[in-house]
């Protein structure tokens, strides 16, 4: 399992397959109110790698395009871009290795992403830790298999311990 698949993991909710119909997303954090960026010293928790991830897509992930942002982090450099859902048709759309932003976007033209249970979508790594409250994702556009856009609230941010 890859470290992204481990991150996915551990954000399913439990019950989360039983077919729910509860928002699983606390709609404060998905906005990234930066509330719960400091450790238990009171010191801003640093990462140097991101994953976006849905939480939940009962129709599936047809396409999505997401941006993910460190420029506020000073000497933030991505090094790496990884997909992880919709691997065989992802691009970077926009900045990625070497930048301190990257917009990607990706799409089910196989099937792969008919339901989803909290599934990473892209991961991030940056040369060196940034401050988390300093990486802001934008979700720009998500379909699901019927068309319909996917709500914001779904998806989220998500530090990753190397």
């Amino acid at each position: 399992m890859s470290l992204f698949e481990r991150v996915a993991d551990a954000f399913r909710e439990p019950g989360a397959g039983d077919e729910s119909e509860a928002d699983v997303t606390d709609p404060d954090d998905a906005a990234g109110s930066g509330d719960d960026s400091t450790t238990a010293d009171g010191a801003a928790e640093r990462t140097d790698a991101v994953v976006a991830v849905c939480q939940q897509a009962p129709d599936g992930v047809r396409t999505y395009t997401i941006a993910i942002d460190a420029g506020d982090a000073e000497r933030a450099e991505i090094t790496e871009v990884a997909p992880a859902l919709l691997e065989a048709h992802f691009e970077v759309v926009e900045g990625g290795v070497g930048d301190d932003h990257v917009t990607v976007r990706a799409v089910d033209f196989r099937g792969e992403a008919r339901t989803v249970d909290a599934e990473t979508l892209v991961g991030v790594r940056f040369a060196e830790p940034v401050p988390l409250a300093d990486v802001r994702m934008r979700l720009l556009s998500a379909e699901d298999h019927g068309g319909d856009t996917l709500p914001a609230e779904w998806f989220r941010i998500a530090s990753v311990e190397s």
